[in-house]
């Protein structure tokens, strides 16, 4: 793989770049939607709103479940969202995901193994995308917290 200088920008992103900054992009229709910021306060963990314990005892299997959430973002056709948990380990064998998911590991540890005992870590910085129908486990360790982006069941 080649090495960039550093402040040196790949073929697409300057592409993109040109594009963005050309007089047609800025004048776009005022009612066009715009960018959402993320709540950087959310991201960090604070404002978090707590879920019930009850809502996946369930599937707990490990751990004392204590989680809390908030919302970022809910469009058409994805959602973004802070997930945080205490140390826990819940088995989705009997309740896989329902839509697809993107995870952005932001705080400890997240160990998912697949119901053939394939086990995958995820550390802060480290992202995954799990597919509809992941039926394997969830060990969350430390403070785990994650950004997650899901696709609405609805979407086209």
């Amino acid at each position: 793989m080649k090495r960039r200088t550093p402040g040196t920008f790949s073929p697409l992103v300057a592409t993109m770049v040109l594009m963005m900054s050309s007089p047609a992009t800025h004048a776009a229709d005022s009612s066009s939607p715009a960018p959402v910021r993320l709540d950087a306060n959310k991201m960090a963990g604070l404002d978090l709103t707590a879920i019930p314990p009850d809502a996946y005892a369930s599937i707990l299997v490990g751990g004392e479940l204590n989680m809390r959430v908030a919302s970022l973002f809910e469009g058409k056709e994805l959602s973004v969202s802070i997930f945080e948990s205490t140390p826990a380990t819940t088995d989705h064998r009997t309740r896989a995901t329902d839509v697809d998911e993107f995870v952005y590991v932001l705080s400890g540890k997240l160990i998912l193994t697949e119901p053939n005992g394939t086990a995958h870590e995820f550390t802060p910085g480290q992202s995954l995308v799990l597919p509809v129908g992941y039926t394997g486990t969830w060990e969350m360790q430390g403070n785990y917290r994650e950004l997650v982006v899901l696709m609405q069941k609805n979407a086209p």
